[in-house]
């Protein structure tokens, strides 16, 4: 308890406006905030699918610890109570008021070295004489739904912490319940406006997660626009579920970014992964379980593209495709095989129609997939080339390589964000490295405008 009073007592409280019904006369706001679940604003549950989202603040260090400090508060003194979020309330004397929408009683605490401040309870009604009920350092229960109540005047630092649950059926069904890894921005961090189901749920372990067939990781940076816009629209609307999308992003703030942007139903989870794509490519290795087929996509796929009588045909359903590619390196011929890719450029004179190649030849990072294994063999050490990188050990390990050259897609190389526009200096650091490093399976060439380029020497499947 001294450990988590001493950290709100410290702690910089944020200005709550939103809960005008517990505000004096004249305040416009007070100190005050919400960890747990809270609902989305009016309108965007219908709209987006879902109706309880876990606060944004939550996810954030200095919160999460004092999060973590009060639920096991609550375990230690009342843990056969569920309850769905905490209200943390400093130094103001809350307004007679009752709880509309909350589900139930909730256990109020409350913290600090002040004096006076009891819970001011009208149990025979609003304009008779309240209760006055001591809760400091200790829990107490009642329905603020039934009762008008407020706060006494005090001296000194009070904080108060109230644990309660809000359930709606005719809002929410349990089973429609989101899962508390996600968290979008369209939220209003109000007590009042709360619905969850009757337990504080946890994000998942990546270790356990059930993933049927396959999964698609799309690492993004700074594109959050061109996500919503390209890749995503691209995946669903080809019958490839949302449950199994996962965005990987570099930091917290871009976490916040692409939650405000993109809907909570179009994907899975957001995850904060590394920044550069280097480190993000092992980062998603890492996090999914081994043996996990794992989809690599970029973020502004317009189209996937498959070469059928001399003509490029928009593959509709990308779903079975992938499938399919997953199921192919379960043949005897392609025995061993654990990554398999397109051809780098939709050029329907250069693809080739049924044609599948297991010699080296270069799987773009674009849109490629792979059976996954935690062997630091395969991982890339360049930044920039490091999909070529990727090739070259996989064909190393494997003695072999899948690329569909009947396969391709749509996108816009070297658009802003990612690794930026001007990549000469990086292409040429990447390409001294892979030349040196590999000498026997790639060699240096250049585009008409000088930029680095890198030529893989066809080196055929050894069986």
């Amino acid at each position: 308890m001294f450990e988590l009073t001493n950290l709100l007592i410290n702690l910089k409280f944020p200005k709550n406006t939103s809960r005008k019904n517990v505000l004096q006369e004249g305040d416009k706001n007070y100190t005050g905030f919400v960890l747990g679940y809270i609902r989305l604003m009016y309108g965007w549950g219908q709209k987006w699918g879902w109706s309880v989202q876990i606060s944004n603040k939550t996810y954030e260090q200095k919160y999460n610890e004092i999060y973590q400090l009060s639920k096991d508060l609550a375990s230690e003194h009342i843990p056969d109570f569920n309850y769905s979020t905490i209200q943390y309330n400093k130094n103001y004397k809350i307004a007679k008021h009752k709880d509309k929408r909350n589900a139930g009683i909730s256990y109020i605490i409350g913290l600090g070295d002040y004096e006076g401040g009891e819970l001011l309870i009208y149990f025979d009604g609003r304009d008779k004489d309240p209760t006055a009920v001591d809760i400091k350092n200790k829990f107490y229960t009642f329905d603020g739904t039934k009762y008008y109540h407020e706060v006494a005047d005090f001296t000194g630092n009070r904080i108060s912490l109230v644990y309660y649950n809000i359930i709606h059926d005719k809002d929410i069904k349990k089973e429609d319940v989101v899962n508390a890894s996600t968290v979008i921005d369209f939220i209003v961090d109000e007590p009042e406006e709360i619905i969850a189901d009757n337990q504080i749920l946890q994000p998942p372990d990546p270790k356990q997660l059930c993933i049927e067939n396959y999964v698609i990781a799309i690492p993004t940076y700074r594109r959050y626009n061109e996500l919503y816009k390209k890749t995503l629209p691209t995946l669903l609307n080809a019958s490839v579920s949302p449950e199994k999308i996962y965005i990987f992003v570099a930091n917290q703030e871009e976490y916040m970014l692409y939650k405000s942007k993109i809907p909570v139903d179009w994907y899975k989870d957001i995850i904060v992964g590394e920044k550069g794509i280097k480190n993000q490519r092992i980062f998603i290795s890492n996090y999914f379980p081994e043996n996990t087929k794992i989809v690599s996509m970029d973020d502004d796929v317009e189209k996937v593209y498959k070469k059928v009588d001399g003509k490029l045909i928009e593959i509709k359903q990308l779903d079975n495709l992938i499938r399919k590619n997953f199921d192919l390196l379960k043949t005897v011929e392609f025995e061993g095989i654990h990554l398999w890719g397109v051809y780098p450029t939709p050029n329907c004179l250069w693809m080739k129609e049924d044609n599948i190649t297991t010699d080296l030849r270069f799987c773009i990072g674009v849109f490629y997939g792979y059976i996954n294994r935690h062997d630091s063999s395969l991982y890339p050490k360049t930044e920039l080339k490091e999909d070529i990188e990727l090739s070259i050990l996989h064909y190393l390990k494997d003695d072999g390589i899948c690329r569909f050259n009947n396969i391709s897609f749509k996108t816009k190389f070297l658009a802003p964000g990612g690794c930026g526009t001007d990549r000469f200096e990086g292409y040429k650091k990447a390409q001294e490295y892979l030349v040196k490093t590999y000498p026997d399976y790639c060699k240096p060439k250049f585009r008409k405008d000088g930029t680095p380029e890198i030529f893989l020497r066809k080196k055929k499947k050894d069986k």
